[in-house]
């Protein structure tokens, strides 16, 4: 309604606009996985790594877990891992007990990446043989909020890494608390 049709009177709730294309609607806040570019996995072995003290610190110890290890090789194997459009080059170390990334390529991948306490890790197994192991890594950032108020907020309602989609293997769930 114009001021001229209501007498003139504009309420002081209200701001007359005329003449003027209307507003885009409100952005919807993106959650990270959008903004991250989190993509559904293609069906090959993964493993999830939840991001804790031992993998942020001098030292940076970490490296596939569950039944992945068996497909991997038993020797030591130049290994990419990538994640957003970039490759950290590191060595896995299948011969050892532990098996692991060496530490200073590991390292190189939680500083370029700004890895933080809770973050996880999803690691999909894209190549692997004696000679080279190719991994596609994406990040969930721990401090997303979730679009469901309750879900993770309880034990009756926990959020559970091991239904994401794909055929990894696990030894038992992990969950985020």
């Amino acid at each position: 309604m114009s001021s001229s049709e209501s007498g003139g009177r504009v309420s002081s709730c209200q701001v007359e606009v005329e003449n003027q294309a209307p507003l885009p609607p409100p952005s919807v806040p993106m959650t990270n996985m959008q903004t991250d570019g989190i993509k559904p996995l293609s069906g090959k072995p993964y493993f999830d790594v939840i991001i804790s003290k031992t993998h942020l610190r001098p030292r940076y110890a970490a490296g596939p877990s569950g039944n992945i290890c068996s497909k991997l090789p038993f020797v030591a194997v130049p290994t990419i891992i990538n994640c957003r459009g970039k490759g950290w080059n590191m060595i896995y170390n299948g011969q050892n007990i532990c098996k692991q990334f060496d530490s200073k390529g590991w390292g190189n991948f939680v500083k370029g990446n700004n890895l933080k306490l809770g973050d996880a890790c999803v690691f999909e197994l894209m190549e692997q043989s004696k000679d080279k192991i190719v991994f596609e890594v994406q990040i969930l950032r721990g401090d997303f909020q979730f679009e469901f108020s309750g879900i993770g907020e309880s034990e009756e309602m926990p959020v559970v890494l091991s239904e994401f989609p794909g055929t990894g293997e696990r030894d038992a769930p992990f969950l985020i608390d």
